[in-house]
């Protein structure tokens, strides 16, 4: 039996109403339709909206709640509409070691984050404090070898999209 897609407008729209509650979709039922496999970890991590004049200078720094290779849960201080894309720099510790287990080629001046380029899923006013989201995005884009790391490091197998 073939499985039905969803469309994100189908999933994320502000007047559906869930199946279950009657009322609109929450966080938890939106990452399970999803599929977001997330892992409760604090790592240190730099966003911004994706343009290509947003150096790593103008990214916001924060720390995630949860990720994975197929997304990432944060705090932060400005709000994004849900489809924005995104762009993360995750900071793991010793990464370079780490990667250079799956790869042969060397670097002089070893890497610290890698990136992944993401897809606004929602976005919360958590209301704790002014100006104070939960962003949740999902994966579009992950270097394999870098989604393999990740998992690795969280202990998940690797599960790069």
């Amino acid at each position: 039996m073939a499985e039905q897609l969803t469309s994100f407008d189908e999933l994320h729209n502000d007047g559906e109403e869930s199946p279950q509650t009657g009322g609109k979709v929450s966080t938890l039922e939106l990452l399970s339709s999803l599929r977001l496999r997330l892992v409760s970890k604090k790592i240190p991590v730099k966003y911004c909206k994706f343009n290509i004049t947003n150096t790593v200078a103008k990214m916001l720094q924060g720390e995630t709640l949860s990720v994975a290779p197929d997304g990432a849960m944060f705090y932060s201080s400005l709000a994004y509409e849900p489809g924005c894309l995104m762009r993360l720099l995750i900071e793991l510790p010793d990464y370079w070691a780490r990667k250079s287990r799956h790869v042969e080629y060397r670097h002089t001046d070893a890497p610290s984050s890698f990136q992944m380029l993401c897809r606004t899923v929602s976005c919360e006013d958590v209301g704790k404090r002014p100006n104070r989201f939960l962003i949740t995005v999902q994966t579009v884009n992950i270097d394999p070898i870098d989604g393999r790391v990740l998992a690795d490091y969280l202990g998940v197998g690797a599960s790069a999209p």
